[in-house]
């Protein structure tokens, strides 16, 4: 399997349920959507198997995602994706997505980057912003496509806008790189910034060099430490490194003050 394919499927399959207005009046889809939540899957499976059986996505949908995780069921990932299929059939994105992931991960099949685009690319179309992150990922790599950074950045863009970590983080590199994008320190530094924000640690690594040096932001030694402290924190690689070098610029009350802030974003996480 590509080392790519890995990775992705290491993402595990869309396992959101989907929802309805929980507010009116409850009917058998929402009872078994509050079924759930309150870990009583077998009666969950009991309300949506016949809506499923009937041609309801949403419920063909939440079934799959009952079988892959093994909740009221036996774990079974080829009943998971016969119900994601009946749901893909009628454009359910979820169910699309998922679909994609188990193409690219050689799930009960052949690896099929080809296919798994296809598939993907019918639910970045109705504004899946897991898919448009995936897609992204296809065209920077030459996965089932023509390798091609601008059509790349535009899919990360896309995802990011709608909040998507991991999409802020590859099209801040996007920027810092010039892949698609024209190169833009301080396109960069936002996009880093987003992602580091929203706790994803590789981004808080990069934000901290940034600051360090000056690049696409003013130079903020203490702002640096802070970031680099957190991903340090959580073992990302090269970070403990960055510490040491920020924390020999610092004096001491600036370093208790950059762990201080370190410990602030923490505890607003938490």
């Amino acid at each position: 399997m590509n080392s790519f394919g890995k990775n992705v499927f290491g993402f595990m399959f869309c396992a959101a349920l989907s929802s309805s207005n929980l507010a009116a009046q409850p009917d058998r889809f929402t009872q078994g959507y509050e079924a759930y939540q309150a870990s009583d899957f077998r009666a969950a499976l009991e309300l949506w198997m016949p809506l499923a059986a009937a041609g309801k996505a949403r419920a063909q949908y939440n079934l799959g995602v009952m079988y892959a995780d093994g909740r009221g069921v036996s774990q079974n990932t080829a009943e998971a994706l016969r119900w994601w299929q009946m749901a893909g059939r009628q454009g359910h994105v979820r169910a699309l997505h998922n679909l994609a992931l188990a193409r690219i991960g050689g799930i009960a099949g052949n690896q099929d980057f080809t296919a798994a685009r296809d598939l993907l690319q019918k639910a970045a179309e109705n504004g899946f912003a897991n898919s448009q992150y995936t897609l992204g990922k296809l065209y920077h790599y030459g996965l089932g496509v023509r390798k091609d950074f601008k059509k790349s950045a535009m899919y990360f863009q896309q995802a990011a806008e709608q909040g998507y970590t991991k999409a802020a983080y590859n099209l801040g590199k996007a920027y810092r790189d010039g892949h698609g994008v024209p190169v833009d320190a301080v396109a960069s530094v936002r996009w880093f910034k987003d992602a580091a924000e929203a706790g994803y640690v590789k981004a808080q690594r990069h934000l901290a060099r940034r600051l360090l040096g000056g690049e696409g932001v003013d130079a903020d030694l203490v702002g640096a430490y802070k970031w680099a402290v957190l991903a340090a924190r959580q073992s990302v690689s090269g970070a403990n490194t960055l510490v040491s070098k920020i924390r020999g610029k610092l004096t001491d009350a600036q370093a208790k003050s950059g762990e201080a802030a370190a410990d602030a974003f923490l505890a607003r996480k938490r």
